[in-house]
């Protein structure tokens, strides 16, 4: 089974037509199935299909259940590893550029049915490619969602020119995920 995700919603032409800006350039590096789609008025629709994940965002997974030790762990180090992969450049033609999530929360991160969890939502994304050393972080680097915020992002004093800054925010991010993993975390009963 396949979800079907479109990016960056603008507005509403009609019933059906709706018009998508470009924030798909991640897409060669994550092994995406991507299409897109012109309509009649030649506004184009960009298109990503992933696997569907039924059990939903942990958010909402875990508003509605509680883990034992075992399954905090899966989790924990399913997310754990994804950020781990996302922020290291891989070399090669079939490699991908190191990538800072900057939106991590939990809203933002699936569950599977076996319990791992994958990193989802990366229209926020920066990129760095170490051989040229350069940086995509477009023009405001305050996004995310407050709560999930470090705090040098908060106070603007985030050094914006680089990448490891990034890095650090996206782990400062981790750990209030985790925080809310270990939160509905059963251990001996209580």
């Amino acid at each position: 089974m396949f979800y079907i995700v479109c990016f960056d919603y603008c507005e509403t032409l009609c019933d059906c037509e709706k018009r998508y800006r470009n924030k798909v350039y991640l897409l060669p590096y994550l092994g995406f199935i991507a299409s897109d789609m012109t309509s009649r008025n030649s506004s184009t629709q960009l298109w990503l299909i992933t696997h569907f994940h039924e059990m939903g965002s942990l958010y909402d997974y875990l508003q509605l259940s509680t883990l034992d030790a075992s399954s905090c762990l899966r989790m924990a180090l399913s997310i754990s590893s994804g950020l781990a992969h996302l922020h290291v450049e891989i070399f090669g033609t079939q490699g991908k550029p190191a990538i800072a999530h900057r939106d991590l929360k939990s809203k933002n991160i699936l569950v599977k049915k076996n319990g791992q969890c994958c990193i989802a939502d990366l229209g926020l994304a920066v990129m760095h490619f170490q051989d040229t050393n350069e940086l995509d972080v477009g023009n405001n680097p305050k996004v995310g969602t407050k709560r999930y915020m470090a705090p040098e992002v908060l106070d603007d004093s985030i050094q914006m020119d680089c990448f490891e800054s990034y890095k650090r925010v996206d782990i400062w991010a981790l750990g209030l995920v985790l925080w809310e993993v270990a939160r509905r975390t059963v251990s001996n009963g209580q």
